[in-house]
C-alpha cells in the first residue's frame, strides 16, 4: 500500500498588524502586484480575529495563540495567529486537493514569529532615523619605547589618542554638501525600549527579515516552478 504524499504548501501572502490593526508588514509571495490584494484581504480578516478571540477567551483563560482558519476565498485559504504581545499575523496558503495539517500552519507562524522578535529585538532600532553617528577616532599607530627615552613614546601615544577622541566627540557630522547635522536628543528611558503599539513598518524593511521571508516562501512555493 502506498503512503499518501505530503501536501505541497503554496504560501500566497503574509500580513502583520499591530495590535490596533494598523498594517506593519504586507508581503505576497506571488509577486508585487498582489501587495494590495493582500493588504485589503488581511484587513478583511481583522474582524474574523477579534470573533475568533471574544469566542475563544475568558477572564481566567486566554485566547490560543493559533487562531486557526479564519476564512477561504477564492483559491486561497486564510489563517491567522496573535501573539502574546498581541501582534496578529495572518497568513495565506493556495488550496490544495488534500487537507492541510494544522501544524504545519503553526509551525510557519513559529518561523515567522521568530523572525519579528529577530527584527524587533536590536537594541538600536529605535533611534530616529534621522540619526548620524560620527566617525570613530583614527588610531594612532603604536611605537615600541626605546630604553632610553623612560616610556615617553607611550605616553605620547596616550595623548594623542586621548586628544582624537575628544576632537570626534566635539566634531559634529557632516553631509555631502558640508553642511553640518546635529543630533535630536533622545530619551534615556525610552532609548532602547519599545512595546507593540511602538512597532514601526520600517523596521520590518530590514534585509535579514525580508531575506528570512523570501527564503520561507521559497521552502513552501508548492508546485511552483
Amino acid at each position: 500500500m502506498d503512503r499518501p504524499t505530503t501536501v505541497p504548501l503554496h504560501l500566497t501572502s503574509l500580513a502583520i498588524l499591530a495590535p490596533s490593526n494598523a498594517p506593519l508588514y504586507v508581503h505576497a509571495f506571488t509577486g508585487k502586484d498582489d501587495e494590495l490584494r493582500a493588504y485589503h484581504l488581511a484587513h478583511a480578516a481583522v474582524d474574523v480575529i477579534e470573533e475568533r478571540i471574544v469566542v475563544n477567551s475568558s477572564p481566567n483563560r486566554p485566547a490560543d495563540s493559533y487562531l486557526g482558519l479564519l476564512f477561504c476565498m477564492e483559491d486561497m485559504a486564510f489563517y491567522g495567529f496573535q501573539t502574546n504581545t498581541k501582534l496578529r499575523i495572518v497568513l495565506s496558503v493556495a488550496l490544495v486537493d488534500a487537507p492541510i495539517k494544522d501544524a504545519d500552519i503553526v509551525a510557519i507562524f513559529r518561523v515567522v514569529h521568530q523572525l519579528i522578535l529577530q527584527a524587533t529585538h536590536n537594541p538600536f532600532i529605535s533611534l530616529p532615523a534621522t540619526f548620524k553617528a560620527t566617525p570613530a577616532p583614527p588610531v594612532p599607530e603604536s611605537t615600541t619605547p626605546t630604553p632610553g627615552n623612560g616610556g615617553g613614546k607611550e605616553k605620547d601615544i596616550v595623548d594623542e589618542a586621548a586628544d582624537a577622541v575628544a576632537e570626534a566627540t566635539a566634531r559634529l557630522a557632516v553631509d555631502a554638501d558640508g553642511k553640518e547635522l546635529r543630533n535630536e536628543p533622545v530619551p534615556d528611558d525610552t532609548m532602547f525600549a519599545c512595546g507593540p503599539d511602538d512597532l514601526r513598518p520600517e523596521w520590518f524593511q530590514g534585509q535579514r527579515f525580508t531575506r528570512g521571508v523570501e527564503r520561507l516562501g521559497d521552502m513552501l512555493s508548492g508546485a511552483r516552478p
